[in-house]
């Protein structure tokens, strides 16, 4: 807190005082905007980034289901040939059978036929089991290829406005920091200096209204004779627990 009171009447100093206040008020303002845009500079890397992962995880997701209708498709294939294989060898054996001369050959021949027939069967229910599998999945992934398709879009156009806005903001903080040096030429230098030390520690509410008796910040109440000074506003007065910037609400509006 300053030394000494401000030089001049205490209605003229009060009228100062309140103007300078309201000003840091919108000083603040301000810096709250350059806050929220040096946060934005590193939020949206980060969310180009998610983007990036999403889309990412997307094309993996679509890939593993395509590998999964080939692995099908191809399982179907080598049964189809395991399939004539045994067709194959089942014609090779009645053939034979005209050519045998003991009943022992006979019957051996036979039981092979048999064997080959339960393989056929085998063969067909694996066919069948895989065309049906393979069919779901092409459904599948006809369905994840559109949602990924929509997905992958909404990326692009997404990851494009991030990347516009993230192009934007440093012309828009030299904006902001031009408006903050106005702004703070119109406010007396000792109050901006104060509020600049006060900023050090509370970057986004140096300056508080005082809620119910206490103050707006830390919500420590604050003693009946220095809301009189507050409400006198002929000096900076700051919150003796957090160190803001005090000020009554109705006087500023």
């Amino acid at each position: 807190m300053p030394a000494r009171e401000p030089i001049g009447t205490h209605e003229e100093v009060g009228d100062r005082m309140q103007e300078s206040l309201r000003m840091l008020f919108q000083l603040q303002e301000i810096d709250q905007r350059l806050h929220e845009l040096e946060r934005l500079k590193f939020d949206i890397p980060e969310r180009i980034g998610a983007l990036d992962r999403k889309d990412e995880e997307i094309s993996t997701r679509l890939k593993a289901a395509q590998e999964q209708l080939e692995a099908l498709q191809k399982e179907r294939r080598q049964q189809e040939r395991d399939l004539q294989a045994a067709q194959d060898q089942i014609k090779k054996y009645m053939g034979q059978l005209l050519q045998v001369k003991t009943n022992k050959e006979y019957d051996a021949m036979q039981h092979e036929i048999a064997v080959y027939k339960i393989r056929i069967g085998e063969h067909e229910d694996a066919i069948l089991k895989l065309m049906e599998a393979a069919e779901t999945a092409s459904q599948t992934l006809e369905e994840m290829s559109r949602e990924a398709t929509a997905g992958q879009e909404e990326c692009r156009t997404a990851r494009t406005q991030l990347q516009e806005r993230l192009s934007a903001i440093d012309d828009d903080v030299a904006v902001r920091l031009d408006e903050r040096k106005r702004m703070a030429m119109k406010i007396e230098i000792r109050v901006v200096q104060t509020y600049d030390r006060v900023c050090r520690g509370h970057q986004t509410d140096a300056v508080v209204y005082l809620k119910k008796g206490a103050c707006g910040g830390c919500y420590r109440v604050i003693p009946l004779q220095v809301i009189a000074e507050i409400r006198k506003m002929t000096r900076v007065i700051t919150c003796e627990a957090c160190g803001r910037i005090l000020a009554t609400e109705p006087e500023l509006g």
